[in-house]
């Protein structure tokens, strides 16, 4: 029992595998069915030829050769013009198998045919059922039985004949070796179809990770970079003594705010490759919202100011929930980023927050262009391309999806608030107040997910 149970696949794959494997086999199958009614045509033509010289009655001949020739001609024009579905191709390959064996007993019945003949064919296309029709298992089983079966009526019913009797050991014999046959190509066929879906898999991951490694190299490279220069700006001014103190603490100010942010992404980055990797664990707690967002904010107010930008944060002091908080603060942090970075000068970012049962919503708003339909699709997936800021911020795509990642992580949620305020664009995150039994649930599913 443990050889059918690990060798099952060669029978049938679940269903949605199945339905993948029948996708992958289809080209070879549908040349497999021209084939079948190329060695038809082929086969018919130089029978009938042969026949005309033989002592038969050579109208019956004529007319079964004829009837099976116009229909695999009729078949081969519609393969070749069309591009027919995998349950055609099945079926043409069977029909193909019933009408040539169709034939063949109506001459071996009317138009005095020796017996060998209709054994010889029924070889034949057992033959090319069994390693050339590209049916899988099961259809070459039930085909080649249903053929043997027939056979067997035929020799005992419509045509009598000793010799039949006499070929009935060889034909068993040669059902069973082509059964074996048509396992052993089924399996080989199988095996190629999991080998070529294992490396598609993990061609897809490296996609993945070379994708992500690019958006991380990016923001690396624009978020990091700016500061740094400023940073490298300031010293040499430094050095030239063309620094006064007034804008030297100007100059520091507004650097500090920038590290402070690009410290906050490095920590994300990490917190987020940490979570790609097996043995991730969070630390969740009751964590305090009005302090918890105040702390969030407060690096991005030098850089608001320039852009003019102001906060409202109108939160009810006794707001908490229930999270990772580091997590939290990473997601957070790259919504508000993300609020302050498009939004038009001169407006507000409101951040305020509503209880519900179980949960509480905290919703980031700004005033800018609104987000074009086709960008809403691929919000929070690695598909949302790079976009500037209103003041030619750069960005790389990434901030969302680390966010939706931790908030869904935690047994969260983040989407895209519809608005019917022109301009107006607003996230919605919602966070569990109490640790509940669906978040594992929800946490293996979002992991899963991820994996794949």
């Amino acid at each position: 029992m443990h050889f059918f149970s690990r060798y099952s696949f060669i029978w049938r794959f679940p269903t949605e595998q199945e339905k993948a494997y029948d996708e992958f086999v289809f080209p070879a199958n549908l040349l497999s069915l021209r084939l079948v009614t190329f060695i038809t045509l082929f086969g018919m033509s130089t029978f009938l030829m042969i026949d005309f010289f033989r002592d038969v009655d050579f109208s019956i001949v004529l007319l079964s050769r004829m009837v099976v020739l116009s229909y695999a001609s009729a078949l081969m024009f519609f393969i070749l013009k069309r591009k027919p579905s995998p349950r055609f191709v099945t079926w043409g390959i069977v029909s193909i198998a019933f009408i040539n064996f169709g034939a063949a007993m109506i001459t071996a019945t009317f138009a005095r045919m020796p017996g060998y003949y209709i054994t010889n064919l029924l070889f034949l296309i057992w033959i090319l059922v069994a390693a050339v029709s590209g049916l899988n298992l099961r259809q070459v089983l039930l085909l080649n039985l249903a053929l043997f079966i027939i056979f067997v009526i035929f020799s005992q019913t419509a045509h009598h004949d000793p010799f039949y009797s006499t070929q009935y050991p060889h034909l068993v014999v040669s059902f069973i070796y082509f059964v074996i046959v048509a396992t052993v190509l089924e399996y080989r066929r199988r095996k190629n179809f999991l080998q070529f879906s294992e490396l598609t898999e993990q061609k897809k991951l490296v996609e993945n990770l070379n994708q992500q490694k690019n958006k991380i190299i990016t923001i690396l490279s624009h978020d990091i970079a700016d500061p740094l220069n400023s940073l490298t700006s300031l010293v040499h001014l430094q050095e030239k003594g063309k620094l006064v103190d007034l804008d030297r603490e100007n100059f520091l100010t507004q650097i500090g705010g920038e590290l402070k942010n690009v410290t906050g992404l490095l920590y994300g980055l990490v917190r987020w490759s940490r979570s790609q990797m097996d043995g991730f664990v969070s630390e969740k707690k009751t964590v305090r919202l009005v302090p918890f967002l105040e702390n969030i904010v407060h690096p991005f107010k030098a850089t608001a100011s320039e852009k003019k930008l102001g906060f409202n944060l109108p939160i009810d002091a006794e707001s908490t929930f229930y999270a990772d908080e580091e997590m939290i603060r990473i997601a957070v942090r790259n919504v508000i980023s993300n609020a302050v970075k498009f939004a038009t000068p001169g407006t507000v970012i409101t951040i305020e927050s509503m209880g519900e049962p179980d949960k509480i919503i905290i919703c980031i708003a700004n005033r800018g262009v609104p987000m074009p339909p086709e960008l809403q699709r691929k919000l929070f997936t690695h598909q949302l391309p790079p976009a500037e800021g209103t003041h030619h911020e750069q960005g790389a795509g990434l901030g969302l999806v680390m966010a939706s990642f931790f908030i869904r992580f935690n047994g969260g949620n983040i989407f895209l608030d519809p608005t019917d305020m022109h301009g107006l664009t607003q996230f919605r995150i919602e966070l569990p107040t109490a640790y509940t039994e669906t978040q594992d649930v929800q946490i293996e599913r979002l992991i899963s997910n991820f994996s794949k």
